[in-house]
Formats: structure tokens, sequence, C-alpha cells
């Protein structure tokens, strides 16, 4: 499966379809990875409050990996970059 992540909110539905298709529950993943299953939810919902670096393990636990690559342009209505928020 390729994805494309451009939002937290994004990732969030990439990290839950990879552990479904992998036939796991968020408990048997968790026992995996040597977490709750409390915890894996709240990575799912809130990948945002995630490391870099956990969000990573988990995504090779689950047999996948994060490729980085230049957006294609889309020409001047889509800019390349979203506007920073107050919080950056």
């Amino acid at each position: 499966m390729d994805a494309t992540v451009r939002t937290s909110s994004q990732l969030k539905s990439v990290l839950r379809r990879l552990r479904r298709e992998r036939g796991l529950s968020q408990a048997a993943f968790g026992q995996s990875v040597g977490l709750s299953q409390e915890r894996i939810s709240t990575i799912e919902n809130h990948p945002e409050r995630v490391t870099v670096d956990q969000i990573l393990t988990l995504i090779m636990a689950l047999g996948a990996e994060l490729i980085v690559r230049p957006r294609a342009h889309h020409g001047p209505e889509t800019p390349d970059t979203p506007e920073p928020t107050e919080n950056w």
C-alpha cells in the first residue's frame, strides 16, 4: 500500500490501516512493540503528539517504511508548503 501523508489526520488513517491490514488489534500490536492498547489508541488518534522516532518505530514494526520526496508542482493555485501556524 502506498499512501501520501501531508497531515496528521492522514497519518492517523495510514497507521490504523497498516495495523488492520496485518490483522492486528491495538492490543496485539501494542504487545508486539511493548506498548499498551491505550498507548496505541492514543498514537493512532493523535499522531501529532508523538515523536518522529516513535512513529518510525511503529511504521517499521508494521513492515512499512517512510519515504520523503519532493512534491510535484501543482500550479500557482496550490502552494508548495502549508502556511505555518502560530504553534510553529
